[in-house]
């Protein structure tokens, strides 16, 4: 499998990440009120779940401009 290379500013990938987790959570406690009133939360859970999938997303990206996910990693492993 080849590996798809973009370049992009890297100094958004935390400010995305804030914003999509604060989104995430802000989320998460309207569907926790509208299952409390007896309303459908079905739409915002499938949104929320997207949310979550993005914040990992850029998680990720973000360790590994830093060079994060090679931490847990043996020295032999990530030659």
């Amino acid at each position: 499998m080849e590996r798809l290379q973009i370049q992009f500013d890297r100094s958004k990938l935390c400010p995305w990440y804030f914003a999509v987790s604060w989104g995430r959570l802000t989320l998460q406690q309207l569907v926790i009120q509208r299952r409390e009133r007896g309303f459908s939360t079905t739409y915002d859970e499938a949104q929320l779940a997207s949310l979550v999938d993005l914040e990992q997303f850029l998680k990720m990206t973000w360790d590994e401009a830093l060079g994060i996910s090679h931490l847990d990693q043996t020295a032999q492993e990530v030659k």
